[in-house]
């Protein structure tokens, strides 16, 4: 038996085709997300629906030419927080305003930005990107297409295009990304989003089970899930003795708990009664490619020639050094936090003998960690066992060695790499088994994870 997953990412669109007897990869395909719009406003970060379905499209196909008569399931995810506005017909009306979109945090009221006065009002901590907010922006704005009677994340308009569904039905990971999502109840807040003076109606219907939404080819498509529930899943062989730490454009810490906690910590649905605490960092992997970019200028300047990449020389100072001693201390919060947009990283502790490019490439690095390793100890008193090893995923983290280290001596743990590459994919393609009822519970199908 065969299954499919497929991930809409920021800049990429991946499809994996899998053996479902063990966990196999037997197919790969992905595609640049080319899909980015030119806009007047440097805050917009907007794609085209279109494009990107069409890819999708391709890659699906593509995957199915391999023995459809073999594939049993259909999995998708895909980049949360983000929006697009759909017509009666489930067609897009708008571009698809992403995750990256910072109108949100333009200013609105009293100096408050638009996602600051949302949460002072509701009570929700929300963030620009999260796609009430851009909702709430596009309302009192008139940026809200005239014939848009609901709107959806960008995957499960995919699972629409794919199923031919009319209307969109929302995963409760999918449904908490774009906020004012009572996890408790697992509905849209209609007090909060009456508060804010929006339209109830345009929120779409929303499960929290293994739901099939339809059929493409004649095979069962599960419900869409958030990218981060999906990876969480795609990684973890045992959701009770491992956390995840994700490194790419962003970087992700999750680890699992069986009950909501009061925190300020996000508490995410994953599937039934189970709930995933992650903490996020906007700047993630780009910290290190910010980086990069920065050392190849200068080598440019100074050599008056074009310098392909960096990443070489870099890897050769940090290799075989867990520690450099007299270390830079840098603060990679390049892009701000999401309850502080407005903070900017820091490089402290510059000396006459530190002032070098391994200690600042050791720097980096072991900022990037301990942004996530300090979510950490947040989480910890939440967690119901004690976490005996890390499971790594996302390119940032599995091609960068001296990361690795980083987060082994940092967080104390092991870290185990996936054998399998497109870990959202993968995760997507176990929820769809599950749906489909080629598996029984979510334990059954993680067996078919393995580690380097």
């Amino acid at each position: 038996m065969y299954s499919i997953g497929l991930d809409i990412g920021t800049t990429s669109v991946c499809g994996i085709l899998i053996d479902a007897t063990d966990g196999r990869v037997i197919k790969t395909r992905t595609e640049k997300n080319d899909s980015f719009l030119t806009t007047p406003n440097d805050w917009a970060k907007e794609q085209n629906p279109k494009r990107l379905l069409s890819i999708l499209k391709s890659i699906a196909d593509d995957l199915l030419g391999e023995g459809k008569e073999k594939v049993v399931s259909i999995g998708l995810t895909g980049q949360m927080h983000g929006i697009v506005y759909l017509n009666t017909d489930g067609k897009p009306v708008s571009s698809l305003r992403t995750w990256q979109d910072s109108r949100g945090n333009l200013p609105y009221k009293d100096g408050k930005s638009y996602a600051a006065y949302m949460s002072e009002i509701t009570g929700y901590d929300l963030a620009t990107g999260y796609g009430t907010v851009t909702y709430f922006y596009d309302s009192i704005n008139n940026l809200v297409p005239p014939d848009a009677v609901t709107f959806c994340n960008i995957h499960d308009l995919a699972a629409m295009m794919l199923t031919e569904r009319k209307t969109p039905l929302l995963h409760t990971s999918d449904a908490a990304a774009i906020g004012l999502f009572d996890i408790s109840t697992n509905t849209f807040d209609q007090g909060a989003i009456t508060a804010l003076g929006l339209n109830p109606a345009l929120f779409p219907d929303v499960t929290n089970g293994f739901a099939i939404v339809g059929q493409y080819c004649g095979i069962p498509v599960s419900v869409a899930l958030g990218d981060n529930q999906a990876s969480f899943l795609g990684s973890v062989a045992d959701m009770n003795e491992s956390l995840l730490v994700n490194v790419g454009t962003g970087a992700q810490i999750s680890c699992l708990v069986r009950t909501v906690p009061e925190s300020v910590l996000d508490c995410r649905p994953l599937f039934d009664e189970s709930y995933i605490i992650a903490g996020s960092s906007l700047c993630g992997g780009r910290a290190y490619a910010i980086l990069e970019r920065f050392l190849r200028e200068v080598a440019e300047t100074v050599s008056g020639t074009e310098i392909t990449s960096a990443y070489p020389a870099m890897d050769r100072l940090m290799g075989g050094l867990d520690n450099i001693c007299n270390s830079l201390t840098v603060t990679t919060t390049f892009s701000g936090t999401r309850t502080k947009p407005e903070e900017r990283g820091r490089i402290e502790g510059i000396g006459i003998d530190n002032f070098t490019m391994a200690s600042l490439c050791d720097g980096v690095l072991v900022g990037m960690v301990s942004e996530l390793h300090n979510m950490y100890q947040q989480m910890l008193p939440f967690l119901n066992v004690p976490k005996t090893f890390m499971v790594g995923s996302g390119n940032g983290i599995r091609y960068n060695k001296p990361l690795i280290t980083r987060f082994e001596r940092i967080f104390g743990l092991p870290l185990r790499i996936p054998s399998h590459k497109e870990e959202a994919a993968f995760g997507a393609s176990l929820y769809g088994l599950i749906a489909a009822g080629i598996y029984p519970d979510m334990a059954s199908a993680q067996k078919l994870i393995h580690y380097l």
